[in-house]
């Protein structure tokens, strides 16, 4: 397996994409693949990841969600709007409500396997196994050398 298609967590995203990485087989199986990279219980590495997320796991929503909006994270502040959704509705024990809507639409957008009944029981029983899981997978698949490069939006009036 080639160094950028390793399956190791990055906290943060490196390099640009080069054609050769981003068109490979390994590449495609990774970012196209019907199933998680990573399983829900391999929620213990990195440790760093694991700890934040059972101490506070706001946080690790909010990146997550960060991802989704834009990979690079370049403006990226862990005081965010999605952290702060997460922490309200934790207040009220409902925070697995909203986990199970953003994991649902994760699996939608990359063409995962799995229903909403099983992303109900993932966010209910092992919340913060679950959060680990979709922030890996987030990581991985939108990773620039893996993906290549991605032609620019085009030019449109405000």
């Amino acid at each position: 397996m080639s160094e950028a298609a390793q399956k190791v967590y990055r906290a943060w995203p490196s390099g640009p994409p080069t054609y050769h990485q981003a068109n490979s087989e390994e590449s495609r199986n990774i970012t196209h693949g019907a199933d998680w990279n990573y399983s829900l219980f391999d929620c213990c590495s990195p440790g760093s990841l694991c700890l934040s997320s059972c101490c506070l796991p706001c946080l690790t929503f909010g990146k997550t969600q960060a991802r989704v909006k834009n990979p690079t994270l370049e403006s990226f502040s862990y005081v965010n709007s999605e952290c702060a959704l997460f922490t309200c509705v934790s207040m009220f024990l409902s925070h697995w409500i909203l986990q199970t809507i953003r994991r649902g639409e994760m699996r939608e957008t990359f063409g995962i396997r799995g229903s909403c009944f099983g992303d109900c029981c993932a966010t209910m029983c092992c919340g913060c196994c679950a959060l680990i899981q979709e922030e890996k997978e987030m990581e991985l698949r939108t990773r620039p050398e893996l993906l290549g490069y991605q032609k620019p939006a085009g030019m449109s009036y405000p």
